[in-house]
């Protein structure tokens, strides 16, 4: 417990040194390895540093930037506020006592009266030109939550940020943090400009630090009313087809449909030029090179950490990993005189939302392995759409292993005709594709890339799945074809 005779944790608008010490030495460590939104659990406990402090009012919620030290040096938000209640919260950095008062520090998002006094007192301070002095701005556009419409739910599934729907929006905070424009403000300011584009949410705030290089702490967007992510909808309909299979393949087939066609137009208005590096620029053989360089580099890096794995896919694809390194520079090697533009950077089909007639594409953060200036690149687009594409390999994978063979066959021949669907859709769509023979090795390429980068990921969080990108990985070698239908490329 923190014990004081004062009756706020600041002293002119600082941490008391006392109060700062005991959190970077005594309980932030141990919290702070207990967040699903801590990308270091792989080090064991960490030491915490508080580098940033800004109040929202003398004794209100304070945001917080803190790194944590050792072989990888990381910062993170992390806003506080002290809950006086007789009960223990669920989760709470540390009891603390001010005066005759007693409470628990806990993190600002966790409470929904510190959430709504936190953004009230920078509504407020924005509003009477105080911004500059809390070194944080909240901008706000058309359609920002009155304070009447405030409501907050909070949503089921635990992410490596943190959202909630604020009223009219949903309000996410950064966890995990960079210098700069979060990209996926940077993209959703683009698209939501002139009508741009109609299948993403529309940013309506914003929380930033002052200075010279901002940092992105909140986005706050356009709720989308929806039935579900594309990939609930997609495993649901999958379990359905050996109950009513030509329902729920019809559905699957409709759905890839329009999420082709969705994405075309998004990657039609990244590239339209409208504003300073939205254009569609060609792509050059340097560009081929460097991205072939990069996913050679990335899968060599992961079959170092196959070598030792007992899995018999992992001792398979590390045996043939000549093959796949020649053939990706092989797909490399061709002349390209396709576009390359900004992308999603990290589409698939949990990023997209699907209501009853339509579908959203959202989080536009890229991966969130890669640093802002990776996830800013220019790329093909056809990065994108291996994406979706092996999105759907993942619900057939998941599907067939939770049906056994009752209808693996039919779950596999419906995946197919889907992906088939969306590439159809999408190359009728799209005002950037060029020649589709190099459209396809620039595919080829970037599902290669999508499925080590998986291979990478299930080994760092989820080793129980490495089979299914390991597995795919060799299917993708030993494929002549890409589809069933290749009329998508005709």
């Amino acid at each position: 417990m923190i014990v004081l005779q004062e009756k706020s944790i600041l002293d002119e608008r600082r941490l008391l040194p006392g109060v700062r010490r005991r959190l970077d030495q005594d309980y932030l460590p141990a919290y702070v390895a207990q967040r699903r939104w801590f990308a270091g659990k792989d080090q064991g406990l960490p030491r915490v540093k508080i580098t940033h402090v800004f109040p929202t009012s003398e004794t209100g919620p304070v945001l917080m930037i803190i790194q944590t030290l050792g072989r990888r040096t990381q910062s993170y938000f992390l806003p506080i506020g002290i809950k006086e209640a007789p009960g223990k919260p669920a989760n709470f950095i540390c009891e603390i006592r001010l005066g005759s008062q007693s409470g628990y520090l806990i993190d600002a998002f966790e409470d929904d009266d510190l959430l709504q006094e936190l953004v009230s007192n920078l509504e407020r301070a924005t509003d009477e030109g105080e911004d500059i002095d809390l070194g944080v701005c909240l901008q706000r556009s058309a359609g920002f939550s009155s304070v009447d419409q405030r409501q907050i739910k909070r949503l089921s599934a635990e992410q490596s940020n943190t959202s909630v729907r604020f009223g009219n929006a949903i309000l996410k905070a950064y966890r995990k943090l960079e210098p700069g424009t979060q990209p996926e403000l940077e993209l959703g300011r683009f698209l939501s400009a002139d009508r741009r584009y109609e299948n993403a949410p529309k940013v309506l705030g914003s929380i930033e630090t002052r200075g010279t290089e901002p940092i992105t702490l909140c986005l706050f967007q356009e709720l989308i009313e929806n039935n579900g992510d594309a990939w609930e909808v997609t495993c649901r309909l999958l379990e359905q087809l050996s109950k009513v299979p030509g329902d729920a393949r019809s559905q699957i087939i409709r759905l890839a449909d329009r999420l082709g066609d969705r994405t075309a137009r998004l990657h039609n208005a990244l590239g339209s030029g409208a504003e300073p590096g939205f254009s569609a620029d060609p792509i050059h053989e340097a560009d081929i090179q460097k991205w072939v360089h990069e996913i050679c580099v990335s899968a060599t890096s992961v079959l170092d950490q196959l070598i030792a794995h007992s899995s018999p896919f992992c001792r398979r694809l590390v045996a043939r990993w000549d093959e796949v390194a020649a053939e990706i520079r092989r797909l490399g090697a061709a002349p390209v005189l396709g576009k390359k533009i900004r992308l999603h950077g990290d589409l698939h089909l949990g990023q997209v939302l699907v209501t009853t007639d339509d579908v959203f594409i959202i989080d536009f953060e890229g991966e969130p392995l890669r640093p802002f200036e990776q996830r800013r690149a220019k790329y093909s687009p056809m990065k994108d759409v291996a994406g979706l594409l092996r999105s759907f390999d993942y619900a057939r994978a998941t599907i067939q292993k939770q049906s056994g063979n009752s209808a693996a066959a039919e779950i596999a021949d419906t995946v197919v005709d889907a992906k088939s669907a969306l590439l159809h859709s999408y190359f009728s769509q799209s005002r950037l594709a060029g020649d589709m023979a190099e459209e396809r090795a620039l595919l080829r390429i970037f599902l290669y890339e999508k499925t080590f980068y998986e291979i990478r990921y299930e080994l760092a969080n989820r080793p129980d799945w490495i089979d299914i990108p390991v597995g795919d990985a060799i299917a993708l070698l030993e494929s002549h074809e890409l589809y069933a239908d290749e009329r998508a490329f005709a």
